[in-house]
């Protein structure tokens, strides 16, 4: 990290070690209070409401960390169920029953000093859970056979999910549903362990997904001590109901499923603007008094507009922290800059017709281009169309608009529109936004754009160059891309980047050769750009993930007669093979594989008939490839899972098997199968057991590495070694 840099927040969750700028650290310590010293025989359901972007989560997590650390004889018990990574919605019940038992079973664990009588009870709790899922799940086949169940009966819920359950079960005889939930509640009387169970994000699932969680949670999991605590925004949730349930009053339903509901407190808005401008103060330094004056006019009214919700704060600072350091060093304006990406953050249609005009009016000013009356009138009314209908009505906002852009004016007659656009500046104007590098000089306003400077970003002429190559073919895009990648500059991202991040963001249409010559030269060139300049492709956006943004706006540009032709000459074709995969693996997922939950066909890059296309073309790739090539490519794991998860499991799954059968071999595929987790203690490589049962046995592999760390062979040993580490360490990750 250079001196210059600032460190990104991203959309994370708030902590406790985070400045408590909204007031929750003390709303939190009432609701842990509340969650831990309330009476409670049986189960209740509490909601913890907001829009999104409010802060449930990270109020959650609050009252969560005051809840394990409040103070008592019985610490209480903590489950965090995440039905949206089911991904399946007949395996809820099993999965959370899951949870609980293994919540249950860490009672007596935790606990170091349990007594032989709490260690009994913990142990009768986790069987009566266990029989009690069982006797539930035999229930629901019994009235699927009986032709009763219904598309929302909580016993319907169970399905492929029992399997597991069966397997936790044991050989006990199973018990009728009444017996066993009697039992369960007994021994959950017995054990006497308060237990919360969180949800969050219930408002983003599917409709019935969530109606069939507010079921589950309030009758079939309805049990002594068990508190739910769900996190939702009641209006979009209620909506969802209304449709999934056919009910008229979504949030009627509601209420009888939880029988207490807590706000998340809303900021008053000069608390997130004055939030937002402390944290622009760190971020520049020491600004002059007329930049301070500028500063504070945006914070005020377009901060005040844009700056609805702590998400929406978080948002705009990280975007500015991004961008201030590279044009803070050309000497670009602040208050500009906070203006631009709060108004890109909240309306992007508005910020790409400022980006249209600044362009218009750079060209104006320079004597090549002229706008005639017309154009005004069209720009103008793209103007309007770009925000609400009332948003210039206040004439202090208006004024404060217009004086950020060249050549616009406001306008405050009562039968007058409320700008007019392209007019005349004056020599002292225009001197003075070049001299200070405003948005509004044409020598610089492309710096907000394109963080284009004179030394190391980007110049007209590498835009030119690329559109060159887009009318040239694949391998000048290819070869464009690659040099651009290969200028290291001081930034994690390189120019090919921005690069990117201009041409998506650009307004003007590209044409159907362009758009399939710049389709075919990401294919072939994105795994050498790896190889030239490697970059993270885990924790910030990535060229690969630049590219892939892309790829929808690009294929609605290609022309729809060769579409096929396309798609099988970037899949069968492409050399650049990993991002291909990394491309065949986010379709897959999209579309419900690799137990993801589907997402809507809106999401989908491709079609079904590509999407089949290509799937047919990388597993042909991958056969034909060879296990041996296979591992020598960038992310061997990726390409091993997009074959197993596209529909060709058996070939991949035999393919592992056949080159494990040597010891080498065997080493050398549990290698790649690990992956890393960072940790506050560092970056530990571990080997899950859902990475190698996709291929291999887990038990049989456990074994094998075993028998492998005797061996006489000091490299296999060695390799065994760290490998039976990888497994030792993914039980506590």
């Amino acid at each position: 990290m250079n001196e210059h840099s600032i460190p990104l927040r991203g959309d994370r969750i708030l902590g406790g070690e985070d400045e408590d700028r909204l007031g929750f650290n003390d709303v939190a310590a009432r609701i842990a209070a509340t969650l831990v010293e309330q009476e409670l025989e049986s189960s209740i359901v509490l909601g913890l409401e907001g829009k999104w972007g409010s802060g449930k989560s990270s109020l959650m997590t609050l009252v969560l960390e005051r809840v394990r650390n409040y103070g008592g004889d019985e610490p209480t018990s903590i489950v965090h169920f995440s039905p949206w990574l089911v991904g399946d919605r007949d395996a809820l019940l099993a999965v959370l029953f899951a949870e609980l038992s293994a919540a249950l079973d860490a009672i007596a664990l935790n606990q170091g000093d349990a007594t032989r009588d709490t260690l009994a009870k913990s142990r009768r709790a986790v069987d009566a859970v266990r029989n009690f899922a069982r006797a539930a799940g035999r229930a629901g086949e019994a009235f699927e056979l009986a032709g009763t169940a219904t598309s929302f009966s909580p016993l319907n819920l169970v399905g492929k999910g029992l399997k597991a359950l069966d397997k936790l079960a044991g050989k006990t005889e199973p018990k009728s549903l009444a017996a066993s939930k009697a039992a369960l509640v007994h021994a959950l009387k017995d054990l006497d362990r308060r237990i919360i169970v969180t949800i969050d994000d219930l408002d983003r699932l599917e409709p019935l997904e969530a109606v069939e969680v507010l079921r589950l949670v309030r009758s079939v999991a309805d049990l002594p001590h068990v508190i739910y605590l769900l996190c939702y925004d009641s209006d979009v949730l209620a909506r969802s109901i209304e449709g999934a349930a056919n009910v008229a009053d979504g949030h009627a339903f509601l209420e009888k499923i939880v029988q207490l509901t807590i706000s998340v407190p809303q900021p008053e808005a000069f608390q997130l603007r004055f939030w937002f401008a402390d944290e622009l103060r760190a971020i520049v330094g020491s600004m002059s008094d007329e930049g301070t004056d500028r500063l504070r006019t945006v914070v005020d009214l377009e901060g005040g507009r844009r700056l609805t919700t702590p998400r929406a704060v978080n948002r705009a600072l990280d975007a500015i922290r991004l961008l201030w350091p590279p044009l803070r060093e050309q000497g670009a304006d602040f208050a500009d800059l906070v203006w631009l990406q709060l108004i890109r953050n909240g309306s992007p249609r508005l910020y790409r017709w400022i980006e249209n005009y600044c362009a218009i009016a750079a060209e104006k000013s320079l004597g090549v281009a002229r706008v005639d009356d017309e154009e005004r009138t069209a720009q103008r009314e793209a103007l309007i169309e770009a925000v609400p209908s009332d948003w210039f009505a206040n004439v202090y906002y208006r004024h404060a608009f217009a004086e950020h852009l060249a050549g616009m004016e406001a306008l405050f007659g009562k039968d007058e529109p409320p700008f007019s656009l392209f007019g005349s500046t004056s020599d002292l104007e225009h001197g003075r936004a070049i001299a200070e590098r405003r948005l509004s000089s044409p020598d610089h306003y492309r710096l907000y754009f394109a963080l284009a400077d004179p030394s190391h970003a980007l110049k007209q002429a590498d835009f030119t160059a690329f559109w060159e190559a887009a009318d040239d073919g694949p391998a000048a895009v290819a070869s464009v891309l690659l040099d651009l990648h290969g200028r290291v500059t001081s930034r994690a991202i390189g120019q090919a980047d921005l690069l990117l991040e201009r041409v998506s963001g650009g307004s003007a249409p590209i044409s159907p050769s362009r758009a399939e010559n710049i389709l075919l030269g990401f294919a072939d060139a994105m795994d050498n750009a790896w190889r030239k300049r490697s970059f993270s492709r885990s924790w910030i956006t990535s060229l690969w993930d630049r590219a892939q943004k892309m790829i929808p706006s690009l294929l609605r540009a290609a022309s729809p007669e060769r579409r096929s032709g396309l798609v099988d000459r970037m899949f069968a074709q492409g050399q650049a093979l990993d991002w291909l995969t990394d491309l065949y693996r986010r379709e897959t997922a999209a579309r419900g594989g690799s137990g993801q939950r589907a997402k809507s066909e809106d999401e989908w890059f491709f079609s079904a008939e590509d999407f089949e296309r290509l799937s047919s073309a990388m597993n042909a790739r991958y056969r034909a490839l060879g296990m041996d090539a296979i591992l020598r490519q960038i992310s061997p794991r990726s390409i091993l899972f997009a074959w197993s998860q596209g529909g060709d499991g058996a070939a991949a799954k035999a393919a592992v098997v056949a080159a494990a059968a040597p010891d080498e071999g065997f080493l050398r595929i549990l290698d790649v199968l690990r992956s890393e987790v960072g940790t506050t203690e560092g970056t530990y490589s571990v080997l899950k057991r859902e990475n190698v049962e996709a291929f291999l046995d887990y038990d049989e592999v456990v074994a094998r590495i075993d028998a492998l760390l005797g061996s006489g062979d000091p490299d296999i040993q060695s390799l065994a070694t760290a490998i039976r580490q990888s497994i030792n360490d993914a039980g506590h990750f």
